[in-house]
């Protein structure tokens, strides 16, 4: 008998024994390792997303599940009978903000849009098709909350997700010291039965000596809802390039999409991938990092290109915008914004093929990656195939929508503001799309009689008579928040367009115009934003915020009398607001009126007296009446609260150059 005979016939007891007890642990209802939990995070504690409420205590079935009150700041208000009654769906639309339907609410989602049309397509059925979607959910609390909805008797699970993977802290210690190989053997013994039971024994031994947290050893622990690193004091600074982390975290996101697989199937459910998509042709990356250590001349060069491009863009100069573009990005082909905007210049020149590299690109090389990379689509598709699961293809259907018409807008093959209101969710119309090809999807699962493609006529009416009793006030306040997000994250251009279009529908909003006041001054436009604050100030005279930044924007055009009477209103309005403080002793100082700057600014001292920038300018003011010795003292003060402060140091060298000069002076007309 041979040896490899040999080794068969040894391990085939153990092989018997394993089958056995993979059926008696399939008998009892005992879960594979891989749907039991998830193997790198935990979380400090689980909170139910539904919660059982009564309706009518008239009827003896009328419990019902509602979306507990502790959860509705993420997740949209959702109420279902606890009991499935019979011909009833139950579809649940799992992911995160898209599939809540940011910046609206439920009303506009694809999830509505798919209830409408379900129930329009399917009336022999009852159809229940709830919005589960979480506000900044990953695929791991995606998946985590599916265990939950399994016992809920789904039909069929929608799953949206892969934009959220990078939003909060985690460091994989253990993927990143384990080898590949090593993974891949885990992650084959946790399709088993025998490796969940394992794992619920250690797990409730661990639970015992460590009842703080109910995460594992190697797991990152998180808490019980989502906490972002942009939410941090920090925000985008806590964002840097790690390519090592950004392999790990789609290798989980993988992990998590063929978890989610196993816990449909053991709930005798299907599962539904939708491929996400994203704004590529009109969303800035967040966050560009330099690649690689370079010299101050190289930086300042690659500064000055990157400048003149994106003025050259704004100027409408494409051609000039491509070539200072192109040789930013050959500097550094890392640099998501000058990728970014070498993509833009290709648009408007026509070479949408380049655009579309150079585009998708920037998007991969954000170092504050709020858009799913391009690896997520991949493995979206990959898994769905694998499992021999229906998948919506989303970027596909997009890039496909582009009217044959001929005065079309062929730009409009890579997806941007035609479907996109910012970096990820998409429009009323592009909600209303993807819910199209959702419910062509599931007839073609066999669920409906009815093809959706032979109705599309009943369907339009459908959805422009619910479009007309949407509230439009109430779109244009989500469009104006909206503005207000992005313009705080820096992205004035996205936050622009979106408050032009809270305008369209909310009329006069000074709020909005605000948003386009600081695009103008980002643009270095300052006549266009007065033009926007002396607008947003007709409508609210008494926004101390918006006020003093119109007499910053005058302050720029030279027009120093102007900027002082509007800081003074500020302060006679609003004695405490700092900033307007600190801005009037500036436009004395431009006007010439230094001892009175020198009170202002000693007066802004007295508030804070540490501010290193009224030091500074006090400084300045000082210098310019001739009082070097008291120039000196506050410069010193200066660098002992920052010593690092190369400005200051050079002033303290003129100034303490100016007392020597005196003092030989002195000297000699003794």
């Amino acid at each position: 008998m041979t040896l490899f005979k040999n080794l068969a016939f040894s391990l085939l007891p153990l092989f018997a024994l394993f089958a056995m007890t993979e059926v008696s642990l399939w008998l009892i209802g005992a879960e594979t390792g891989i749907e039991k939990s998830d193997p790198y995070v935990g979380f400090v504690s689980e909170i139910p997303l539904y919660v059982e409420v009564e309706s009518d205590a008239e009827r003896s079935d009328s419990t019902m599940m509602r979306t507990a009150a502790n959860k509705r700041n993420f997740f949209n208000d959702q109420t279902f009978p606890k009991t499935k009654a019979p011909n009833t769906r139950r579809v649940f639309c799992m992911g995160g903000s898209t599939t809540y339907g940011r910046p609206y609410r439920d009303v506009t989602s694809f999830c509505a849009w798919l209830r409408t049309s379900l129930e329009r397509l399917g009336p022999e059925t009852d159809w229940e098709v709830i919005n589960a979607g979480g506000i900044s959910y990953a695929s791991y609390r995606v998946a985590a909350l599916m265990k939950e909805l399994a016992r809920l008797e789904p039909d069929l699970f929608v799953v949206y997700t892969g934009h959220n993977e990078f939003l909060e802290e985690r460091t994989y210690g253990s993927i990143r010291d384990g080898s590949q190989w090593r993974r891949q053997i885990e992650l084959v013994f946790r399709q088993t039965r025998s490796w969940g039971a394992m794992e619920s024994l250690i797990a409730d031994r661990w639970q015992g000596s460590n009842s703080s947290t109910d995460a594992k050893p190697g797991q990152d622990q998180l808490a019980a809802e989502v906490r972002t690193k942009l939410e941090s004091s920090v925000g985008l600074d806590a964002y840097h390039r790690d390519d090592e982390l950004a392999s790990v975290v789609l290798e989980h996101f993988r992990l998590n999409l063929n978890r989610m697989a196993t816990i449909a199937r053991n709930a005798q459910a299907e599962i539904l991938y939708v491929v996400p998509a994203d704004n590529l042709r009109a969303c800035a990356p967040f966050k560009s990092e330099r690649s690689r250590a370079i010299s101050n001349e190289e930086a300042a060069t690659f500064k000055t290109l990157l400048d003149e491009a994106s003025n050259a863009l704004y100027l409408e100069e494409f051609e000039r915008a491509r070539d200072l573009f192109s040789r930013a990005a050959r500097l550094d082909p890392r640099y998501a914004h000058a990728r970014y905007g070498l993509g833009r210049a290709l648009v408007e020149l026509g070479d949408l093929e380049e655009a579309r590299v150079e585009l998708t690109a920037a998007r991969d090389e954000d170092v504050c990656p709020l858009r799913a990379l391009s690896g997520i689509p991949e493995i979206v598709r990959e898994v769905a195939a694998s499992k021999q699961a229906p998948v919506v293809d989303f970027p596909r259907i997009l890039a496909a929508s582009v009217d044959s018409t001929e005065d079309s807008d062929p730009a409009a093959s890579i997806a941007g503001a035609n479907w996109f209101l910012d970096h990820v969710h998409p429009t009323v119309d592009g909600h209303r799309l993807l819910a199209r090809h959702l419910s062509q999807e599931i007839f073609q699962m066999g669920w409906l009689a009815t093809n959706p493609e032979q109705h599309h006529n009943d369907l339009d009416r459908m959805e422009e008579n619910l479009l007309a009793h949407l509230d439009p006030r109430e779109h244009g306040l989500a469009l104006r928040n909206l503005a207000k997000v992005l313009s705080w994250a820096g992205k004035n251009e996205d936050a622009a367009r979106a408050a032009r279009q809270a305008l369209d529908a909310l009329g006069d909003d000074e709020e909005s115009l605000f948003v386009l006041a600081e695009y103008a001054s980002s643009r270095d436009d300052p006549d266009a934003a007065i033009a926007f604050l002396r607008e947003a100030l007709r409508l609210d005279p008494d926004w101390a915020k918006a006020r003093n930044n119109l007499g910053v924007q005058l302050m720029r055009l030279g027009r120093f009398e102007e900027a002082l009477a509007a800081y003074d209103e500020v302060i006679r309005a609003t004695p405490d607001h700092d900033s307007s403080r600190f801005n009037r002793a500036n436009a004395l100082k431009r006007l010439g009126r230094f001892e009175e700057s020198i009170i202002a600014y000693e007066e802004c001292l007295r508030r804070d007296p540490n501010d290193l920038d009224v030091l500074y300018n006090l400084a300045g003011a000082l210098e310019e009446i001739h009082q070097p010795k008291r120039a000196a003292a506050f410069l010193a003060r200066l660098l002992e609260i920052d010593p690092s402060d190369e400005d200051a140091k050079l002033r303290l060298d003129r100034v303490n150059s100016a007392l020597s000069s005196q003092a030989r002076s002195f000297e000699r007309h003794s």
